[in-house]
């Protein structure tokens, strides 16, 4: 399969949603990277990768309209998600879980010193909610902290699965791909500077958004991804390998039927957000701009994905021109390195952070 190509149509074609930046973008990349730099995580090669996937791009492409504080929070926020992937992403559940504690106990208790020896994922997390629940509304935090623990609990069955090389149906995988993906809390962070009641939040016309919304980012990233999950041997949570699986399709076939699914949703996103209730001027103002937020989130990871170097190196312009993807050669998940090309265009190979995480785990491991 190594070599094969794969056509992916533009997903956002007709989406009426252009790409915007918001301009605080330089200043929260600096200050996000001083602040994760602080740290240590991260070797010098380790580090290049990190700064090349560009975490502050996504969160700025994402919360066009936040603030400059706000800005650092949504940023700061996609840093420590690239953090929680590293040190689960080859552990066990039972590893996954004790993890999974930390984040949250640092959450909850942003005041509260970390304990001594602690892995630093604890308190980049108690850091980070520190700043972050100074400009969040009591909304935010509340759909925050509830996001995050399903979030963490989610990341804990797919080590479990990942454990069993169990591949899910499509519909078992959606029910937990809900939460793997993180955009729910992501999209509380939206949410910073807005108030209005639990019964607007949850109420089924905003759940049917919010679910419009984090599918067609979870499996545009699928398609995208792909080529380096199953590189690296990290391919079962992937809608691709589960529809190739369950229809007995190859991949371009398995994209084809994706891609058509997905635009479904995304009609009945648009067909839903014109026909929502109104609750009164004040509240509609803020639904409104809470349901454009979750439209410009799906531009942004679009963007972000071809204008990071995350998935495609320097040949993400090219890919988004394009729409070709190549499957690479396999490769041993300890050596894996993410290589993404075509032949005639500038074949690199660029690297995920993260060896100095996985250093830190085996100091922590021996006590």
């Amino acid at each position: 399969m190594a070599g094969t190509l794969v056509k992916v149509p533009d997903m956002l074609r007709e989406w009426p949603y252009p790409r915007r930046l918001n301009p605080h973008y330089e200043q929260v990349k600096a200050e996000g990277l001083a602040w994760i730099n602080q740290f240590r995580l991260f070797d010098p090669e380790s580090q290049d990768a990190f700064n090349r996937c560009d975490f502050a791009k996504l969160a700025m492409l994402a919360y066009q309209d936040h603030d400059l504080a706000r800005s650092r929070t949504g940023a700061n926020f996609m840093t420590l998600l690239y953090l929680i992937d590293e040190y689960t992403d080859c552990e066990t559940a039972p590893s996954t879980l004790s993890m999974g504690e930390i984040v949250m106990d640092a959450l909850r208790f942003p005041h509260k010193p970390r304990p001594a020896g602690e892995i630093p994922l604890g308190e980049v997390s108690r850091q980070f909610w520190a700043l972050g629940r100074e400009t969040a509304s009591p909304l935010a935090e509340r759909q925050f902290l509830h996001t995050m623990q399903r979030y963490l609990t989610a990341v804990v069955q797919q080590s479990d699965d990942r454990g069993k090389d169990y591949v899910r149906t499509f519909d078992e995988y959606l029910e937990l791909r809900r939460d793997t993906t993180a955009c729910l809390p992501s999209f509380a962070m939206m949410a910073l500077d807005m108030d209005f009641p639990d019964e607007v939040y949850e109420c089924e016309e905003l759940e049917r958004l919010r679910e419009g919304a984090w599918r067609n980012i979870a499996v545009l990233n699928d398609i995208y991804s792909y080529h380096i999950e199953r590189a690296r041997g990290h391919a079962l949570h992937n809608s691709v390998t589960i529809i190739m699986h369950e229809k007995d399709l190859d991949p371009q076939g398995a994209v084809n039927w994706i891609c058509e699914w997905s635009d479904g949703v995304l009609k009945e996103f648009i067909e839903t957000k014109n026909n929502l209730l109104s609750w009164g001027p004040e509240i509609d103002e803020q639904v409104a701009r809470y349901v454009d937020g979750l439209a410009f989130w799906v531009r942004g990871n679009d963007d972000w994905t071809f204008e990071s170097e995350r998935y495609f190196g320097r040949n993400g312009a090219w890919v988004q021109q394009n729409r070709e993807l190549y499957m690479l050669p396999l490769v041993e998940a300890a050596d894996a390195r993410a290589a993404s090309h075509r032949e005639e265009v500038d074949p690199e190979t660029f690297g995920i952070a993260g060896m100095q995480i996985r250093r830190d785990l085996e100091v922590a491991a021996r006590g």
